[in-house]
């Protein structure tokens, strides 16, 4: 299991945008030290309610000489040609690639705000099937030398990636998804997934990952690679000493960001078909800004006290999933660098390493005397002077 910090760099009511960057930079920081295995942002254009990731690789490459094992995750990339171009995606990608010593990682997506898309002008009926050749130019740059490429969307006659990645065979690639369709089609195009703002319980995000995971394996049986070294999903996050107390410092604000979130989707639902699927969160978008169910059932919640938060991820796991982007955001620095530290004090390590946790030591005695007792009755003799 792999652990992310996730974060969008939410900017709370009348706190600066400045502050709040170089606080994410301590974040960053701050969660390599108690364990996460890396550090993803979503790449937010135009957001309204705080939202201020516009330039991940800005940030990223600003943190690379600061860190030393932390990964970085574009968790996500926005693809649609008129706001990404998938060469100057291979360029950068590339680049970060070297200066990090291989630790970039890279998810696309074809963006969930119209605030964004119509921004840049995307358009929302050809964005999908963008995306779809834009991650068909990237795999032949980044594997191919020259590559060349002619789509619907993409013409690149033959031409040689400058510099190229260092990782092998390119750095870890996966696609967001909200649909079992979706999930196919990442694996259709040989790339890992990540299940993206799912709300409608364990059981849907169990399906999409099988689904995803049986064209994967029909996918490699036709000897075709896929990176599968990232099945993840995106969850909301809060580990406090309670769940009394999770509620009570992050409840207000995961709520808050839950509702913003959740009204854009149906938006998207209206205007264009190929985003239809969407509209199936209004099904559930009470319950989702419900705490309690939240925190149980969505299946897009690792939120309360160690033991619920390890719960939870435990049920995710069951589901298919290796890597959690843990979104730990919409309240102030100090809480979120608390919650860091406690999911890399108490959850993370149940996880990396059950077999470090110091245990009772009246169970470490019970075990022994029932231990010895199996030694008496198979014959075996106590050491000479042990007491049992």
């Amino acid at each position: 299991m792999r652990f992310m910090y996730f974060s969008e760099g939410e900017t709370l009511d009348g706190e600066s945008y400045q502050v709040r960057c170089k606080e994410l930079v301590e974040q960053a920081i701050h969660a390599e030290k108690w364990g996460f295995d890396s550090f993803g942002v979503s790449e937010q254009h135009y957001a309204i309610g705080g939202i201020s990731t516009s330039c991940p690789e800005v940030l990223f490459g600003y943190l690379f000489s600061l860190t030393k094992t932390l990964r970085f995750a574009h968790a996500i990339t926005l693809m649609p040609k008129s706001v990404n171009h998938a060469l100057r995606i291979a360029s950068r990608t590339a680049v970060q690639d070297i200066l990090s010593d291989g630790r970039i990682e890279l998810g696309i997506g074809r963006g969930n705000t119209t605030l964004a898309l119509r921004a840049f002008g995307v358009d929302l009926d050809q964005s999908r099937a963008e995306v779809h050749e834009g991650i068909q130019v990237l795999k032949k740059a980044f594997t191919e030398d020259p590559f060349m490429f002619y789509g619907e969307h993409y013409k690149v006659p033959p031409r040689s990636l400058i510099p190229k990645p260092i990782q092998s065979p390119h750095p870890p690639m996966y696609m967001a998804a909200t649909s079992p369709e979706s999930h196919t089609m990442a694996a259709g195009l040989g790339i890992g997934v990540f299940s993206w703002s799912n709300y409608m319980g364990y059981e849907p995000l169990a399906e999409s990952i099988a689904a995803y995971n049986k064209a994967a394996d029909a996918e490699e049986a036709d000897g075709n690679y896929v990176d599968r070294r990232r099945v993840g999903a995106l969850l909301q996050a809060y580990c406090a000493e309670s769940d009394e107390v999770a509620r009570e410092e992050a409840g207000p604000g995961n709520v808050k960001w839950l509702q913003i979130a959740l009204d854009g989707y149906p938006r998207l639902a209206k205007v264009a078909e190929s985003y239809a699927y969407m509209a199936k969160v209004q099904e559930v978008s009470e319950k989702a800004t419900n705490l309690e169910y939240f925190q149980e059932s969505s299946g897009s919640a690792v939120f309360g006290s160690p033991e619920s938060c390890i719960r939870s991820i435990e049920k995710l796991r069951d589901c298919g999933v290796d890597t959690l982007a843990l979104r730990i955001d919409s309240v102030p620095h100090d809480k979120i660098m608390k919650s860091i530290e406690m999911f890399g004090r108490y959850v993370i390590p149940h996880f990396k390493s059950p077999q470090n946790f110091m245990r009772p030591p009246e169970d470490v005695m019970a075990d022994i005397r029932e231990m010895r007792e199996e030694a008496k009755k198979a014959g075996v003799y106590n050491q000479p002077g042990e007491a049992v």
